[in-house]
């Protein structure tokens, strides 16, 4: 009998490949190929399987987690505010050390307790100069009392 051939690479060098080899080829390709079809078949079943069994147990469930997932969305957002409030906190702090290091001209040879009081007379100046205004813009309203 006539031995089969199949042309591989068609070019300036034509490779012939034996039908041993072809066969041989595709033998390793199906001990190769069909495991991993097969362990793939596996794990679509198995999935299926258990979004059958969880599905009814998720439906059940589900006012508990919707709880549980505001719950956790408070929780982060709380320490989100608590984060950012606290970032304010420590810059405002730096910037009244700042302020208070800045030594302008009419601080020279103060120390930093008369610093700092001073600038609570200042604060206390200002707040008065805003109580005054406050109670100048109310005073004309009247409240009344139910």
């Amino acid at each position: 009998m006539a031995e089969y051939r199949e042309v591989y690479n068609e070019g300036p060098q034509q490779e012939h490949v034996s039908g041993r080899s072809v066969l041989c080829a595709s033998v390793a390709g199906m001990a190769i190929g069909g495991p991993l079809l097969g362990m793939s078949g596996f794990s679509f079943i198995a999935s299926v399987a258990l979004l059958l069994i969880t599905s009814p147990l998720l439906l059940l469930f589900s006012p508990l987690l919707f709880c549980a997932a505001l719950l956790l969305v408070g929780a982060l957002a709380g320490f989100s505010a608590a984060a950012a409030i606290a970032m304010a906190g420590v810059s405002t702090l730096g910037w009244v050390f700042r302020e208070l290091r800045a030594g302008r001209g009419d601080h020279v040879g103060s120390t930093f307790g008369e610093r700092l009081a001073e600038s609570g007379e200042r604060l206390k100046k200002l707040g008065e100069g805003w109580a005054a205004h406050l109670h100048q813009m109310t005073s004309g309203i009247e409240f009344e009392m139910s």
